[in-house]
């Protein structure tokens, strides 16, 4: 009786003549990896301008970086100065001398000595000289002597007139436009 049951009943003729018609399931050709989708068209452009944006980025910091070496090195021949020495003055005098030459140009601050050089300091940079480093750039520096104190002062001045001076600050074009805005 089991095997009555498990036994499929022919189909008829119609039946047979339908199933004959039928033809195997399709399968729709696989996804293409290409073109990609909106999403990963923004996703790539996102990281085109980050790269761009992170190359200018370094590239502006190393030109910076060489734009300023000589500050880095000024100040590390500044410290490298022993102060106790009686040619400390004037070596640090000269450290001074050649970054003002360097920023500003021999014809503008080349040739300046005594005071003249010493306000020149004083108005292309935004640090005042304590009268230790007064002392030494207009007395110590000519008479040959050497105070230690002093000249602790005039490195530590030197130090903080090389990384603050700035050519903006005691240009005639700034000058200028100082006087143009008061009329």
């Amino acid at each position: 009786m089991l095997r009555k049951q498990q036994q499929l009943p022919t189909p008829s003729p119609e039946a047979q003549e339908l199933l004959a018609q039928l033809h195997d399931i399709q399968e729709p050709p696989p996804v293409s990896w290409w073109p990609p989708a909106p999403g990963w068209w923004i996703l790539a452009l996102l990281g085109v301008i980050c790269l761009i944006g992170a190359y200018l980025l370094v590239w502006r910091q190393r030109k910076k970086a060489a734009r300023n070496r000589y500050r880095v090195e000024a100040i590390t021949l500044l410290e490298a100065v022993d102060i106790n020495r009686p040619t400390a003055t004037a070596e640090m005098n000269e450290i001074l001398k050649r970054v003002a030459v360097t920023t500003f140009g021999r014809a503008r601050c080349g040739n300046l000595t005594g005071s003249q050089w010493l306000n020149f300091l004083q108005s292309s940079a935004p640090v005042e000289c304590p009268p230790g480093a007064r002392n030494a750039l207009l007395e110590q520096l000519y008479r040959g002597t050497s105070d230690p104190e002093n000249n602790s002062a005039l490195c530590q001045y030197a130090i903080a007139w090389v990384k603050g001076h700035s050519p903006q600050l005691d240009s005639p074009s700034a000058s200028m436009g100082k006087e143009a805005a008061d009329v």
